[in-house]
């Protein structure tokens, strides 16, 4: 079985603002992209909010604009993308206009997920490439324009820096990004493609200052973070519950252990409490994770192996990058330093 991968940009935002990303989109596993002609707000792959037509500038039809659909010219995925479904989804409205909605920054943050390992311009290709052959006509030409703000914005958010005071202001950074999101796309493209993920973000900032108040008991605290954790849009409640049930499986499966139940104990309980292809799911999870740490513990050991048989400091810094590339993608290599370094402290 295969699972989607996204990052943590549409979760709960306690996730979204705290924490790194890349579960929330777990459930998806099964699911496919909608085509041109879906025109519910529930189309596979899509929100369960309302919906909006873009409204983009027109575009010049360009070589690599081309409104027909078309197979993709890239044979392969990534290295690090293969084995995982795409994330995200193009709607198309009964006029050939695209649907807005969060789902559309989802399918090109999958592709995303390769910086450091493809150039930024195969990445843009391969987006143009998936467009094309989800949409046509109008729909396909408004989302290569809308893959080209979202690019700008991604290179300004990069470079986005708030006063020393504000830094680690969660509500400050939030303000600043709702701004910057505006100033690229406009009140109402910026409100369709962003606006459950700020209202998470709001919440969640809320959230934080409740449980901090020690006026509060702590079973005031939990109804306050309840009665805000309801207010939020059903799509965003439901992002939550996936962004964070891959979490809470997880603790739970790890204290079955440890009271020496067996993986089959472990999934039998899931069944019962998730279903099957929920239980499924997290079990692919869970070898993945298994096969990520065996991948870190064999080269951790050729590493300690090398730094015993290498006296030069420099010697043993390229040999080390050479284990890396080899061992490691160059997106993955990122992950093993930060594994690496945490394990050190």
């Amino acid at each position: 079985m295969r699972v989607n991968r996204r990052r943590i940009a549409t979760g709960f935002a306690l996730v979204t603002l705290f924490a790194a990303a890349g579960i929330g989109a777990w459930r998806r596993g099964g699911d496919e992209p909608a085509r041109a002609g879906d025109t519910t707000a529930e189309a596979r792959g899509g929100p369960r909010s309302a919906t909006r037509k873009i409204s983009t500038p027109p575009v010049r039809r360009t070589e690599t604009n081309v409104d027909t659909r078309e197979k993709s010219p890239f044979k392969e995925k990534a290295r690090s993308l293969r084995g995982t479904d795409e994330d995200g989804a193009l709607r198309v409205g009964p006029d050939g206009s695209l649907l807005l909605g969060p789902e559309i920054l989802r399918l090109f943050d999958y592709y995303f997920t390769t910086e450091g390992e493809e150039s930024d311009e195969t990445i843009r290709a391969r987006i143009l490439a998936a467009i094309r052959e989800r949409a046509s006509g109008p729909a396909a030409l408004q989302a290569a324009a809308l893959l080209d703000q979202y690019l700008a914005y991604r290179k300004d958010k990069d470079g986005l820096a708030l006063p020393k005071d504000e830094e680690a202001d969660p509500t400050a950074r939030l303000e600043a990004l709702k701004k910057l999101r505006r100033k690229h796309f406009g009140e109402e493209t910026a409100d369709a493609l962003f606006g459950d993920e700020e209202r998470e973000g709001e919440v969640a900032a809320e959230a934080s200052r409740i449980r901090q108040d020690e006026t509060l008991t702590a079973d005031e605290q939990e109804q306050k973070v309840a009665e805000l954790e309801a207010s939020l849009p059903q799509g965003a409640r439901e992002a939550r519950e996936a962004a964070t049930l891959p979490l809470r499986a997880r603790a739970e499966a790890d204290a079955m252990r440890a009271e020496g139940a067996t993986d089959e104990d472990v999934y039998t309980k899931r069944v019962e409490t998730l279903g099957v292809e929920a239980a499924d799911r997290l079990a692919e999870l869970d070898a993945q994770r298994a096969a990520w740490k065996a991948r870190i513990e064999a080269f951790r050991k050729e590493r300690d192996a090398l730094a015993a048989k290498t006296q030069d400091e420099a010697a043993f810094k390229a040999a080390e990058q050479a284990l890396l590339d080899r061992s490691f993608t160059p997106f993955e290599q990122r992950r093993v330093r930060a594994t690496l370094a945490m394990s050190s402290k």
